[in-house]
């Protein structure tokens, strides 16, 4: 599902009026989460997962062909881990 796809959906099942109202919803959402992602690197939603903020150190890369070794850089990156929630909704195993 794409995007705009995700947009259209979400708009038909909260019977809104305006896709330009549900996309600012939907970013909100996405800055909100990496601004508390930049204050505590980790946010926690009950059930549904666990968004982390990983430093990733330097690396040393060993190729065969070159005479030297290389480095990688260091950068940032977000590990998500699902919760048992999301997981059972996932595999159907939810109680209806």
């Amino acid at each position: 599902m794409t995007e705009g796809e995700f947009v259209k959906f979400y708009k038909k099942r909260n019977k809104s009026k305006s896709h330009k109202e549900v996309k600012e919803k939907i970013d909100l959402f996405w800055d909100v989460l990496l601004e508390a992602l930049d204050k505590d690197k980790k946010v926690v939603f009950k059930d549904w997962g666990i968004f982390e903020k990983k430093d990733i150190k330097v690396r040393k890369i060993v190729v065969p062909m070159w005479e030297e070794p290389a480095y990688t850089k260091p950068k940032k990156a977000i590990k998500f881990r699902a919760g048992s929630g999301l997981m059972e909704a996932v595999a159907g195993d939810k109680d209806e």
